[in-house]
């Protein structure tokens, strides 16, 4: 019964308004569009040049002493983490890969007065720092930085 009332309904309402169309229509507008590109093409002048960029040194690898987490969860909920929680000198690749596509830990890194925040990957950790000095000076790491 109520299927018949409702379709009642949208006849009555199809039948009083016949001139009018069922869905919106935008309204047209006189000319085309690629006239109208033309003619905003026309007014724009010739762009200025690009300013030339200075050229930063790249960095890559980073030697620092850090606490590596085991995982995200950290020392405070991890029971490999606690065990693994001393210091130690570490190479990093602060320029992986992936940035954005993988979850990394991040660091925390001053560079001539900048703060920035730099993910990074472990390459290798060391026990010592005699053991990391001696590691790259028989490897060669271009845009090495050693941190503090």
């Amino acid at each position: 019964m109520r299927f018949k009332i409702v379709a009642l309904i949208l006849m009555l309402s199809a039948a009083v308004m016949p001139g009018k169309p069922a869905m919106a229509d935008e309204p047209e507008t006189a000319g085309s569009a690629s006239t109208t590109v033309v003619g905003m093409a026309s007014d724009v002048s010739e762009l200025p040049p690009t300013p030339e960029q200075k050229e930063e040194t790249q960095m890559k690898y980073l030697v620092k002493k850090l606490q590596v987490p085991h995982c995200k969860r950290g020392p405070e909920r991890c029971e490999i983490c606690r065990k693994t929680c001393e210091p130690r000198w570490c190479l990093l690749d602060i320029d992986p890969p992936d940035k954005e596509m993988v979850q990394r830990p991040v660091l925390d890194l001053t560079i001539d007065g900048e703060r920035h925040f730099l993910v990074y990957d472990v390459i290798k950790s060391f026990d010592s720092e005699e053991d990391a000095r001696k590691f790259l000076s028989e490897n060669d790491y271009p845009g090495l930085i050693w941190g503090k």
